[in-house]
Formats: structure tokens, sequence, C-alpha cells
């Protein structure tokens, strides 16, 4: 079988080898198989893809950037009239020389890859991006001092499968109708700068222009938050603007200050570092410099010098607040936390451009043994709280940039050097902060009142109404006896004289309340269970431990006003309880049970967790203290009444 599989392997090679033409030079990437994989690039979205088109443009000292959608001109079947047929990226750097149009088409052609503090570097991002998002990219470019724009273009459906591909030489070119109407309509000229034009994308997040615009705007609102003051980016004619995921920057979308209820700035530190290769093994490493004067530039080993700025954010109660699952965000709270949504974690900004927000922590037990710190478990509070890493392109290495810029993927020096500043330690007392300060109280545990309630009397009444009574069935009668004959023998010398005078007592006691409330705690247990008590009592015992509790009735016991809705549940409950009971046949009294216990508990409890859990999108952390209430009967009683 082995000797099969590996003689079928080597037939696979012979039929790959066999499509070669005789005149294979063998290339460093195969043209149809490598491009048809690039286009697979990790990019999440159109937007992260589009941010490679403007960071090229602000590498070439563009201060205006217009992302512009071409509607279809006639509408093929089942095509709607705004979905977008082609995406040109306009801005007015310096433009290209026809040749570098030609040559930015291919993969590594930057021309900053030598440069520090720029936002480019690798030369992947035009046609990785691009091919990402469709088969066709036209480079439409002119210098200040050209006279005609040159146009080149990279076609996927053209390449040849085997052999060497080039980019074919750019011609003289008019930029795209659409382009054009754009900017006559906005009164802009395209003196100088560059047109990318995504032909026909097919890889598109949304297809319809609306919210594929809202898509970028908010991407790039958060993404070029720092360099929006530099450049003007405008999507599709609207303009986009910062927007502080930290909501500490004056003028950006959603800030309020401090003093009127705004975002506190608890750290705000820069770290000098040094970038080394230890020479011994060769392992890169990142620390603190403690002194600028122990730098020795001429060192071989030291790969780079530069500074980490961390950046810590405390939200106020109700400046971020979820707005349901299915609800539109109509304030601004709503809105802020829902920018906070996808960025719960650290955020990482190179060379003022947001990279990334992590938001898993080096937790294992590994990771606390090696010193990477002691970090918080990324629940529901850290909506609440943020973090900023900023850092400059010569420190690429030691943050794991890709050539892509959609990740970061520090080196473990990176955990250690925060960790000795005590930046988890910081951090999980931001997870106590919004603990203490957001984490509701558990509902008070109610016990039974000792003079009949409304909802008690109520059922009482029911039952004169009717004309009937609630009887004790046969089978039960003689356990009911018992149970009365204990009580009363219990009361003897204490509240009566005689068993007679304590059974006495007891019925007429039974007469006044003939219905109960009474509680239980049971984590295994259904949410309320029924119960004759002595004198022939119809007892409804509600479960504090079953999430029922903490859910809905623990949640009316706080609410001001709430009597007739606490004691309407009573009500029900009583009702259940006084059917289970009085139930005469045996299968039905099984049935009941079996209901009960077995399909409307769990149901209710697993319902009331998800809805928890969806209209509150929050969790207790990991060393989080959560405050207990504590069960005074005299909170009890008045909550009952």
């Amino acid at each position: 079988m082995i000797t099969d599989r590996l003689a079928l392997e080597i037939e696979r090679q012979r039929k790959a080898l066999a499509d070669l033409p005789t005149s294979f030079e063998f290339p460093l990437f195969n043209s149809k198989h490598a491009l048809e994989s690039q286009r697979r690039s990790n990019y999440r979205n159109t937007a992260a893809a589009a941010r490679e088109i403007s960071d090229n443009a602000i590498e070439a000292a563009a201060t205006r950037i217009d992302v512009v959608f071409a509607r279809p001109q006639r509408l093929k079947a089942y095509q709607r009239q705004d979905s977008v047929s082609a995406i040109a990226f306009i801005d007015n750097g310096s433009g290209m020389l026809p040749v570098m149009a030609r040559y930015a088409l291919s993969w590594g052609a930057g021309t900053h890859f030598e440069e520090l503090g720029t936002i480019g570097k690798f030369g992947f991002g035009l046609p990785n991006a691009s091919i990402n998002q469709t088969t066709r990219v036209e480079v439409y470019t002119k210098t200040r001092d050209a006279e005609q724009i040159s146009m080149a273009c990279l076609d996927v459906s053209h390449v040849k499968q085997h052999g060497l591909q080039t980019i074919e030489e750019p011609v003289t070119a008019e930029l795209p109708d659409f382009a054009e109407r754009y900017l006559d309509d906005n009164a802009l000229t395209f003196q100088h700068g560059t047109v990318v034009l995504w032909q026909m994308p097919d890889n598109l997040t949304y297809r319809m222009a609306s919210p594929l615009r809202e898509h970028i705007v908010e991407d790039f609102g958060v993404v070029y938050r720092y360099m929006l003051g530099n450049v003007d980016i405008y999507i599709d004619g609207t303009k986009v603007v910062p927007v502080d995921p930290l909501f500490v920057t004056s003028g950006a979308r959603y800030y309020m200050p401090e003093d009127q209820g705004g975002a506190t700035t608890t750290f705000d530190q820069l770290i000098p570092v040094r970038f080394y290769r230890d020479p011994e093994t060769g392992g890169r490493h990142l620390e603190k410099v403690e002194k600028l004067e122990d730098i020795v530039q001429t060192d071989a080993n030291l790969l780079a010098v530069g500074a980490i700025k961390v950046k810590i954010v405390r939200f106020p109660v109700g400046f971020a607040e979820y707005c349901g699952a299915y609800r539109k965000p109509e304030t601004d709270e709503h809105r802020r936390f829902e920018i906070r949504k996808p960025r719960r974690g650290m955020s990482f900004v190179r060379a003022g451009r947001e990279i990334e927000t992590i938001d898993a922590f080096p937790r294992s037990m590994r990771d606390k043994a090696n010193g990477l710190g002691d970090w918080p478990l990324l629940q529901g509070y850290a909506y609440h709280w943020g973090i900023e890493i900023s850092f400059e392109p010569q420190l690429d290495e030691a943050f794991g940039i890709a050539n892509d810029k959609q990740n970061v993927r520090p080196i473990e020096d990176f955990w250690k050097l925060l960790a000795k500043l005590k930046i988890d330690e910081k951090l999980r007392g931001e997870n106590a902060w919004q603990t203490q300060k957001r984490e509701k109280p558990k509902p008070p545990k109610v016990g039974p009142s000792d003079e009949p309630t409304a909802a008690e009397r109520a059922a009482a009444l029911a039952d004169s109404v009717r004309g009937k009574r609630t009887h004790v069935p046969p089978q039960d009668q003689e356990k009911v006896r018992k149970q009365l004959e204990l009580e009363a023998q219990k009361r003897v010398g204490i509240s009566a004289k005689t068993i007679e005078e304590a059974r006495q007592a007891i019925e007429a006691e039974a007469k006044r309340r003939p219905y109960k409330v009474d509680y239980f705690d049971d984590p295994n247990g259904s949410f309320y269970e029924p119960a004759w008590e002595h004198g022939w009592v119809v007892v409804a015992r509600v479960n504090r431990s079953h999430p029922f509790y903490a859910a809905l009735y623990g949640e009316l016991l706080q609410l001001e006003g709430a009597g007739q809705a606490k004691y309407s549940v009573d009500v029900l409950l009583l009702a259940l309880s006084k059917a289970e009971l009085a139930a005469e046949d045996e299968l039905t009294r099984l049935w009941y049970e079996q209901q009960r216990k077995a399909e409307w508990s769990p149901f209710l409890g697993n319902a009331l967790k998800v809805l928890a859990q969806t209209l509150r999108p929050t969790g207790v952390e990991q060393g989080d203290t959560v405050r207990e209430v504590p069960d005074e009967q005299g909170v009890a009683a008045k909550a009952a009444e």
C-alpha cells in the first residue's frame, strides 16, 4: 500500500513536469499558480486591502486621496444600480515615472526598503492588495513635469500558465470616464498624482456602494486617525474623520473631555529600547534602555534603537454602552461601543498608522513561568478600557510586522518588557475597577413572609370566587396527615398546651393562609417545586440557585415599584404548583413532574443564560471579585411585601 502511494506521488510529479514548455527557465515564481496563490492573501476585508493603496499615496506626499466607486452603465442579470463595478483611488501625490509605474506592479518593487520612518517598506502592497480584490488593476500616473498620463496594467487573466511573466510597457492614456467626471464634479484637477483602478472587482466585502462606503470610512477613520491632519481622504464623496478607539484625542469623532465624563488616560509613557542580537546564540532580544550613553552605535549586534509608547485609557460607566444584538446604535454611547467591539485588546500603531488590535495575551502557565506577565482575560469588561502601543518601523522585526502590514506578532521579550514595567498589573487593575463599578450585585436571597403576601391572598380569593378549595388527592392524604401530626407534636409545650390545641391552631393557619411562597437553594434543581405543607397548604418553592431567580425573580425584587409584577409571578407559580399537587391521576402527576424537571427548567435556564449574554455582553474576569449581597431578613421581608 505504501509502495503504491509513493508511486502515485511520483506519477503526479511526472504529469506536472510534462506540462512545462521545453524552453522553461525555472523562474523564482511560477506565473499562474503563484498569482492565484497571492490572490488569497490574508487581507481581512476590502478596507484592509484599500489601506495598501492609501499607504502608497501618503508615502508619495499626497495631501488628498479620493476613493471613487463606479456604478454599472448597463445592468446585468441580478445586478443593482448601486452595485460597484470599479474602484478608483485618486491621489495628488508625486506621481510615478512611467517605468516606475510598470515596476510598481511587480512584487518587491518598493522604494523605501532601506529608509526608516516610512509606512511602506516591502513593495508588496500595490500588486498584492489589488489582485486580492480584482483580476485587473490599472495604474494611471503623472508627475508634475510630465505632459501626459501613463498607464501600466496587471491582468491576472492574461498571465501564462508557466514561464517568465513581465509587466507590459506603459502606454499613454486618459483617466477612466467615471474618475474624470468625479474630478470635474468636485472642481479638482489632475496635475500630478496616481490613479489606481480596480476594474470589475470580484472579491469586495460588500457589493453595494452604500455599505462598502460605510465599511471603508469607519476603518480608515481609525487606521489613519493620527495622519488625517496632513491628508484628506474621501470615500465615494464622504470625508473620513479621525476616530480614536480610546476616545482621548481632541477633535476625533465621539471624543468627550474628561471633565465632562470622557475617557481618562491612566498611563502614558515613552520607553526607550534597543533591539539586538545575542552574539553567542544568534537570538534577537528587546530590552529597555536605562541610559542613552550606554548605547554603542558601532556595536555590530545592535539591530535598532527606538522607543515604544504605551498608553492605557479607562472609560467611565455609561461612556460606551451596548445597545443590543439586533438594534442599530442610536446614541454616541452606543456608537463608541460599536467601535470598541472589534478592538477589545491591545492596539498597535506603526509610524502613526494602526496595524492591528490583538485580543489574546500570553496567559499559559509556561508564559507566566517565563516572565511574560500575568495578563487579564479579555472578556466583557475589556470593552471599557484600552491599551495602545506605538512604535516606529525600525522596530518592525521586534513586532513581527509582515509585508502586508496586517498582523503584529511581538517577540517574547516585548511581553517581558511590559511585565517588568508592571503593565500587566495595571491592566488587571483596570479590569478590577470596571468590575467594581459595573458588576451588578446579586439579587437578595428572599425568605418567606411571616404574613400572607398580596399574591397568596389573591390566590385564596380566587378559590373563594370559584367556590372550591384545593383538596389533597387520596394518595397524599396520609403523608399530609403525618406532617400535621409531627408539626403539632413540635408545638406542644411551646405554643400549645395539648396536641389537640396544636392541631386546631395549624388548621386555623391553613384556612387563613391556604397558599404560600417559600424558597430553597439547589443548583441542580428545577426553577420551582410544589409541596404540601402541614394543614393542607399549597406551597410554591422558588429555587434561588436557578437562573430564573437571578434573571427574572431577583431582578423584580430590586426594581422600584415592581410589586405587582413580582406578585403576578408568584400567582403563576402557585397556579402551577396547585395543578401538579391536586392531580389525582398518577400519570398526570408524573407528566407534570417530568415536564417541570426535564423540560421546563433546563430550557428556561439555558434560554435565560443566552438572553443575558445577548443583551449584556459582559463577563466576570478571572481574578475579579464579585460583590455579594447579604441575605438580610429585613431586606427580604420588605422586598416580599
